[in-house]
């Protein structure tokens, strides 16, 4: 089979979007069978490309031109698909986790007589073709494109029980905190478009090609060295990465987001909308790291994003809450990762991370079909025995978010820190952005444990913790799928254990190292390196592995020490006053509004007072003027042939008098 049935990875789900949205209605469980069969088969799409490119094939071709260049040197825009090593991994990923989010949704929303399920199953189907097309893009104007259509997906599906008061809030907040980093973005593509004629990411003249050219070249890139240049257009394309996966300050629209349907959380959080950011910049890798001062910024907010999300999570009592803080703060470890040269260490993150967080939702999405919706959890507990399968499967995704050995987070995380640790030792803003990112691991046990004790630990708090829904098969097989994921998936880069045994068993940095020459700007490679100035120190990644091991321990067991026994207390009462700063995620909301009426609004007034009053008071005064002088001229105009002729005698008159008195006439 070849290449070109590619493009069916992404097409599938979007005509379950379209047969959904048609026909949905008339179809069994609404259209949720079709997005399953549909998704299906683009995740068995993505494993067959999976396996072409690992037996060295290579896809990178143009599939579509909208605007062809004339000539030599001129812009042409197009849509392609790039099946390489890191879009084939992040292809299956993302069909595998709507796959089971799929099965998921056939219990948690049919099973409750929902209405609109057709505009649901559709949202789903729009929702992941837009992240397969924008994953296997083969230019960085179609990630646009696609990336503000996820945009609009988790708009629509955050807001779909639009008949309440918070879900379309919480998506409005969504579509406008994104869309400023967006704007940015767009203005990041214009510049690269303007500045090197493509937008191709890999091949022969793509756009990281010719810029380390240019930097090499010491060249001068409208009117600022090249270097600079390419700075400033990666932190452009940086404001959409932010907005998307939720970094500080433009965060603080995921918990929010936490209004729409829980398997919609799933999907979000472990492989659509806030992957996306990490992946765009993973996907440009090459571009950034010509840039030391973009890799330091990525590096300190990812750190100080893992540290500040990690730390709001200590005390949130709703579920999905604290699952939503656990998510902005390990995409922070991501960016952590990525700025501090870790391109392998951050994408194994990212792979991780999709297994353990999509479990840790749907396994919060179980419990909240048995506590018949319920999501405070201290009305639970006691849960452990009358939901087995959703609790040995949770605690498996808790282990891997704690990063607690051998589960999958331990690997990925720590290997972050381990590049963190490396580059921190040259660099003093990349030592503190490991700091926070290694302190962040206490306050992730922490936070995970307390989530897993008062959930399913102690006794029943409420009625219906004393009495839960049954659970249906569709529900607990994708969370036993992604309970064996979450154990496992770590053993395919095991960095300390190589170290230690001298075995070759960094399967993951080899795949994504797989890929061929021309991919040598879009990849991980050691021209990256050499350019973001990072040098690897001989240092084992035993002891920091160590070190970030105990921490997790003690967070995870402080947790347990705290909350364990038939009747937990709320512990985090005594932090008083520190506690109302993090209940109120330390006032970014109030501070985004302030900044939003109190500053930008007064600003607007102001620039809209000088406009009409300066500018378009000049403009009309002339034009003022103007209409005065015509409208007295045009009075000449009577249409009285008399008065006509009186004018031009009496004009006639004058002249003769003034060239008579100026020419001696007289």
């Amino acid at each position: 089979m070849a290449f070109e049935y590619a493009p069916l990875i992404a097409l599938l789900p979007l005509a379950s979007f379209v047969i959904a949205l048609v026909a949905g209605e008339y179809l069994p469980k609404k259209g949720g069978l079709v997005g399953m069969a549909a998704t299906g088969g683009s995740l068995l799409l993505s494993i067959w490309a999976m396996l072409r490119v690992a037996s060295g094939g290579f896809y990178d071709e143009t599939l579509y031109t909208w605007v062809a260049g004339v000539g030599e040197g001129t812009l042409s825009l197009s849509f392609g698909l790039l099946l390489d090593p890191l879009s084939t991994m992040m292809l299956v990923i993302v069909s595998l986790i709507a796959f089971l989010v799929h099965m998921f949704s056939l219990g948690y929303m049919n099973d409750e007589g929902e209405t609109g399920l057709p505009r649901y199953y559709a949202g789903l189907g729009l929702f992941t073709f837009s992240m397969l097309s924008f994953v296997f893009a083969d230019n960085l104007l179609m990630a646009f494109m696609f990336f503000e259509l996820v945009g609009l997906c988790s708009f629509l599906l955050i807001g779909f029980w639009f008949r309440e008061d918070a879900p379309p809030s919480a998506a409005k907040k969504a579509f406008l905190v994104t869309r400023f980093g967006d704007y940015f973005f767009l203005i990041g593509v214009v510049g690269i478009l303007a500045t090197f004629g493509t937008a191709q990411f890999a091949g022969e003249g793509a756009f990281p090609q010719l810029a380390e050219e240019a930097i090499v070249g010491g060249e001068t890139l409208f009117g600022f060295p090249a270097g600079t240049w390419v700075t400033i257009l990666g932190l452009l394309v940086l404001g959409g990465v932010i907005g998307k996966s939720a970094q500080f300050p433009l965060h603080t629209w995921l918990p929010d987001a936490m209004e729409g349907p829980t398997p919609v959380s799933a999907l979000i959080h472990a492989a659509t909308m806030v992957a996306a950011g990490v992946y765009l910049v993973a996907r440009m890798y090459g571009f950034y790291a010509l840039s030391p001062t973009a890799m330091a910024i990525i590096a300190f907010i990812g750190g100080f994003t893992a540290l500040f999300a990690a730390s709001m999570g200590v005390v949130k009592d709703d579920i999905k809450q604290v699952l939503a803080y656990s998510t902005i703060s390990q995409y922070g470890y991501m960016m952590l990762g990525l700025g501090v040269a870790g391109y392998v260490a951050a994408t194994f993150h990212l792979m991780t991370h999709a297994f353990f967080k999509a479990l840790l939702f749907l396994g919060a999405g179980a419990v909240i079909i048995a506590m018949h919706h319920e999501q405070n959890m201290w009305n639970m507990g006691g849960l452990k025995d009358e939901m087995p399968v959703t609790y040995y499967s949770f605690l498996a995704g808790s282990l891997a978010l704690a990063g607690i050995l051998p589960f999958s987070g331990f690997w990925s995380k720590d290997e972050i820190l381990y590049e963190a640790l490396i580059a921190g030792l040259e660099n003093p803003v990349l030592l503190a952005a490991y700091a926070m990112g290694l302190l962040a691991v206490f306050f992730t046990g922490f936070y995970t444990f307390r989530m897993v004790i008062l959930t399913f630990h102690g006794e029943p708090r409420s009625d219906h913790a004393e009495h839960p829904v049954p659970l249906g098969w569709n529900t607990k097989i994708p969370l036993a799928v992604l309970g064996i994921l979450a154990t496992v998936a770590g053993f395919v880069n095991m960095v300390p254990v190589a170290e230690l045994t001298g075995a070759d068993i960094t399967y993951l940095s080899h795949w994504l190292d797989s890929g061929p020459e021309q991919l040598a700007y879009s990849t991980y490679t050691a021209t990256a390196e050499e350019f973001a100035h990072i040098h690897h120190a001989e240092l084992t990644p035993l002891i920091p592995g160590a070190i970030a091991l105990v921490l997790a321990l003690a967070g995870a067991g402080t947790a347990v020490a705290l909350y364990r026994g038939p009747h937990p207390v709320a512990h985090t009462d005594k932090l008083g006053g520190a506690k109302d700063v993090l209940v109120a995620n330390y006032y970014q909301d109030e501070y985004q509004v302030w900044l939003a009426e109190g500053l930008t609004q007064r600003v607007a007034r102001g620039a809209d007072t000088f406009d009409q009053g300066v500018v378009d008071g000049v403009v009309n005064g002339i034009s003022s003027v103007s209409l005065l002088g015509s409208g007295r001229v045009r009075r000449l105009q009577s249409g009285v042939v008399t008065n006509y002729a009186a004018l031009i005698t009496t004009a006639l008159v004058v002249l003769l008098v003034a060239f008579g008195i100026y020419g001696g006439w007289f």
